[in-house]
């Protein structure tokens, strides 16, 4: 679900840059952390006034939000008006996650699927957490993605495992993620790719024994 980044600084899309500033420094000057100590959701409600500034202050990013912003509204997709946070995020990663394993591998839209996660990770990556506080909600949302991979090519899962390892960084967490899990979906494809080969070779070498030993 695309974040109304309008709502959450009070503003119509029609917002003008002065008054997308002006709102967010009234915003920034009332909701920060530090003025609410005792606030648990104080941080989340900050990083998405930050997140929505960025995003409709810079004209290139305004821009791209703004076309994503009429698609969903031509889909009737509802907007999403509540901070954006590690654990909506972890939300929506298990619905995507159960929503693949309903998928037929053969049938599904692999390339819808792959531009879904490839644009929430380019929203989500501006998100940032707390490493000592939110490292396993952090570690679930990476697993919940590479689940939903399942069924995409090598060359897909790739781009989108270096994009979380990416994510990782821009966290100051280290690379938590491996290439193992990398290695094997490669040798998986490997194998999906010639295992017709190998059982034509099988057929016919089965069938020369039969021919041979009939002879």
């Amino acid at each position: 679900m695309l974040v109304d980044h309008f709502a959450i600084l009070g503003l119509p899309p029609s917002a003008s840059p002065e008054e997308i500033k002006t709102a967010y420094r009234k915003l920034a000057r009332t909701c920060h952390p530090d003025l609410h100590p005792m606030d648990n959701q104080a941080v989340d409600r900050f990083r998405s006034i930050q997140l929505a500034y960025e995003t409709l202050s810079r004209p290139r990013l305004r821009s791209a939000y703004m076309e994503k912003r009429w698609y969903a509204q031509y889909r009737n997709q509802p907007l999403e008006t509540k901070p954006l946070d590690l654990f909506r995020i972890l939300q929506k990663c298990i619905e995507l996650e159960r929503f693949v394993s309903t998928l037929d591998a053969y049938r599904m839209d692999h390339q819808g699927l792959s531009e879904h996660i490839h644009r929430s990770l380019e929203e989500w990556n501006k998100i940032e957490w707390e490493v000592d506080t939110e490292m396993d909600t952090a570690k679930q949302i990476s697993r919940l993605l590479i689940e939903s991979c399942r069924h995409l090519s090598y060359d897909d899962s790739r781009s989108i495992y270096l994009k979380i390892k990416s994510w990782f960084d821009h966290n100051r967490s280290g690379h938590l993620l491996h290439d193992k899990w990398l290695a094997d979906r490669k040798r998986t494809e490997n194998l999906q790719r010639w295992w017709p080969v190998w059982m034509g070779l099988i057929t016919l070498v089965l069938a020369a024994i039969i021919w041979l030993s009939a002879r």
